[in-house]
């Protein structure tokens, strides 16, 4: 592996938004995150946005350094990902590529210098049992559960995972908003354990929702969040090469069924 220091390019211009682009689409474009474009132009990331229409593309993204890497052999997006405490659509949108593209020896990709805001690391002993492997820990326990219920997306198909997660994977659309599905305070919000975007959202009655595998997250530690608020969105699994993510439940630090705990 080969690293080295570069700075992004300067934009510095201006997009003129044509027929079928969306926030996201545009800012896969440009290698930002829909909340960069947002922030640069003033305006809500739930915008639909009008053909014609001049977006301000910032002169920098994700602050101004990232590392080259060098990909070798075995080396996946899903993996170079995670060790970077990236999710894979922001790994893609960073380097202009897509799932669909193939990996090849000596390629160069663009990675984060460094992760910014919180990492799992600062948590200390807040969720001693709420451990989550850099290799994949899922193991497909073949039992599916009530799409019909109230989950952080809509109808997706739910299936029980075990293991070091226990919890259930969901299906979802690309990019599909990800939403509470009980009230509480946020506890943690960023990078969980190489994982990629988590957030920990605690109930009053002591419940810890933990909602991971996300894209983009729009809220912070200390938020209080209610039923059927964003959190944010849902990212791509390269393992499966599909939009999903995975939902835990815990009490006093165990799993428990998330199809059990309480809504609302």
């Amino acid at each position: 592996m080969m690293i080295c220091f570069l700075s992004l390019p300067a934009t510095g211009k201006s997009h003129t938004v044509a027929k079928g682009e969306t926030l996201y689409s545009i800012s896969r474009t440009y290698g930002m995150t829909v909340a960069e474009l947002c922030n640069a132009n003033n305006i809500k990331q739930n915008e639909i946005l009008r053909e014609g229409q001049v977006l301000t593309i910032p002169d920098t993204v994700s602050g101004s350094e990232v590392e080259e890497y060098t990909v070798v052999k075995g080396d996946t997006f899903y993996g170079i990902a995670r060790a970077y405490g990236i999710s894979v659509d922001e790994l893609l949108a960073l380097n202009k590529l897509s799932v669909s593209d193939t990996l090849k020896i000596g390629q160069l990709l663009k990675v984060p210098a460094k992760l910014s805001g919180e990492t799992a690391d600062s948590l200390g002993p807040l969720f001693p049992d709420v451990h989550i492997e850099l290799t994949d820990p899922r193991i497909y326990s073949g039992r599916t559960g009530d799409s019909s219920l109230q989950w952080p997306v809509k109808n997706p198909e739910v299936v029980y995972v075990e293991g070091k997660i226990s919890g259930v994977q969901l299906s979802a659309q690309r990019n599909e908003s990800v939403t509470v599905v009980r009230a509480g305070t946020v506890m943690f919000s960023g990078v969980y354990r190489g994982f990629g975007k988590v957030v920990f959202v605690q109930a009053q009655n002591g419940l810890m929702y933990v909602y991971t595998g996300l894209n983009e997250i729009y809220v912070k530690k200390s938020d209080y969040v209610a039923f059927g608020d964003t959190l944010g969105t849902v990212g791509t699994d390269v393992l499966t090469g599909k939009p999903q993510m995975i939902f835990m439940v815990f009490q006093n630090g165990k799993p428990i069924d998330p199809a059990i705990a309480p809504r609302g």
